[in-house]
């Protein structure tokens, strides 16, 4: 029975990639990539293929890569720029990311459940989070975008890094003081694993955190922050966020909250970002937020 491929709208292309509309238009003309398909409307369809490979492009492009280079590179060049890469960067894959990943594969919920137990009660929270799960998820990343991981074993695995998150901040919070801390993502942002990973960090560090998870509507965060009394509300943008979208987005949150509430932004999304309303302040690394 042969698989019947998926093509996905230049809007969906744009959402999943981060790539603007725009850029993907003058790749096409200049570059000769991608190359999608038209309706008969003239309207652009791209495969599955080609969003895969955007995805490598747009991974390389934040290493810093020229995208001049990148876009009309073929298959295997990429495979050998991302494998010579590889080479130059200290190994950060260690035995217990390999066995989550294993078991990922596997479809072994239970066994995921155990790996993580055995790290959190060896690292704590505090070193849990950026010694195992971000080497973790940096990795299926890179799996997925060769095609040796599949989006049902990645949300597979986000479901239950959630569940077992979750249960630990539960119990860390119950001892929570200062400062108060609402988390949440802007409408069109549906990625919360960087969210949560933000909560434990912040949470073993003493903190309160009121996580409203994904999409909140900026108005409803004003709302939010009285009601809870927050000193700061932090904001997660993946790299699947439109881009151009971002900053006009971050002045009008700075507008809404009071100006004693401090702001704190990361994520894929922000790493060419550098001009920042006052009041609000970019963390490379959701270490570093946490240290705040």
């Amino acid at each position: 029975m042969h698989r019947i491929e998926c093509h996905y709208s230049i809007g969906a292309v744009e959402r999943d990639t981060g790539i603007g509309h725009d850029t993907l238009r003058i790749w096409e003309r200049r570059c000769g990539f991608p190359k999608p398909l038209r309706n008969e409307k003239g309207e652009r369809s791209y495969s599955e293929i080609q969003l895969r490979r955007l995805q490598r492009i747009r991974r390389l492009l934040d290493q810093g890569l020229r995208p001049g280079k990148l876009v009309p590179l073929s298959k295997d060049a990429l495979d050998e720029l991302e494998t010579r890469l590889a080479a130059q960067q200290p190994e950060q894959i260690g035995q217990a990311v390999n066995a989550l990943l294993d078991a990922v594969c596997s479809g072994d919920a239970r066994r995921i459940e155990a790996l993580c137990r055995e790290q959190y009660d060896t690292l704590g929270m505090k070193e849990f989070i950026p010694q195992t799960l971000v080497p973790l998820l940096s990795r299926v990343g890179e799996l997925w975008s060769v095609g040796k991981l599949q989006v049902f074993q990645e949300h597979f695995l986000s479901q239950q890094l959630n569940r077992f998150l979750n249960t630990e901040i539960t119990k860390l919070q119950q001892s929570a003081g200062e400062p108060r801390v609402l988390l949440a993502t802007l409408p069109g942002e549906q990625h919360t694993l960087g969210l949560l990973m933000v909560a434990g960090l912040l949470t073993s560090r003493g903190a309160s955190v009121i996580n409203l998870g994904a999409e909140v509507p900026m108005q409803q965060l004003e709302q939010a922050v009285e009601q809870f009394r927050a000193d700061t509300v932090g904001i997660t943008f993946s790299g699947a966020y439109p881009y151009k979208s971002i900053r006009s987005h971050l002045f009008e949150l700075r507008e809404l909250l009071p100006a004693d509430v401090e702001i704190w932004v990361g994520g894929e999304g922000l790493r060419r970002l550098c001009k920042l309303p006052t009041g609000v302040t970019k963390f490379k690394s959701i270490d570093e937020a946490s240290s705040a």
